[in-house]
């Protein structure tokens, strides 16, 4: 399972890179289109802001496999033993709902985009609100996968 993880991690810094690149080279030439030929172009806006949240929401999940996000955790260094324990797998029961409710509600959201198209692109909304069931599926898995890990270390006695 690690090796699948492994990979994984590595195919979203890939997209995440090239989302990148995409939406600096988007935003350069919404730039130069304004101010160097007085006529700005149309669709970089939009292109940039799907990008955007294309990009956050990969890394969101790249976030929750290491843990990586703001979080409140005095409480959990102060305690020891099974307190933390159970602390750290309360923790892990409310990401995992949220990206549920998170996966759910994409999904939901996706089916609504099957009606609609972006307004400069014309792309189907459907291709922009993808990602958010995605993120959402691979958070679970991050998620299920650091579960498995923390019990299994309990019960070898780590």
């Amino acid at each position: 399972m690690a090796k699948l993880e492994n990979a994984i991690v590595k195919i979203l810094y890939h997209v995440c890179a090239l989302l990148m690149m995409v939406m600096a080279t988007v935003v350069t030439a919404q730039v130069v289109s304004r101010y160097v030929f007085g006529n700005p172009f149309t669709w970089t806006e939009e292109l940039a802001r799907y990008v955007f949240v294309w990009m956050s929401m990969l890394g969101m999940a790249v976030g929750v496999k290491y843990g990586s996000h703001i979080a409140l955790d005095i409480l959990v260094k102060k305690l020891q033993g099974t307190p933390r324990k159970v602390l750290v797998a309360v923790n892990q029961l409310f990401i995992l709902a949220f990206t549920v409710t998170l996966t759910y509600s994409g999904f939901k959201l996706v089916q609504l985009g099957t009606r609609q198209t972006s307004p400069s692109l014309g792309l189907p909304m459907e291709w922009v609100y993808i990602v958010i069931p995605v993120s959402g599926l691979l958070m679970m898995f991050f998620v299920l996968n650091e579960t498995a890990r923390l019990f299994k270390r309990e019960r070898s006695g780590d």
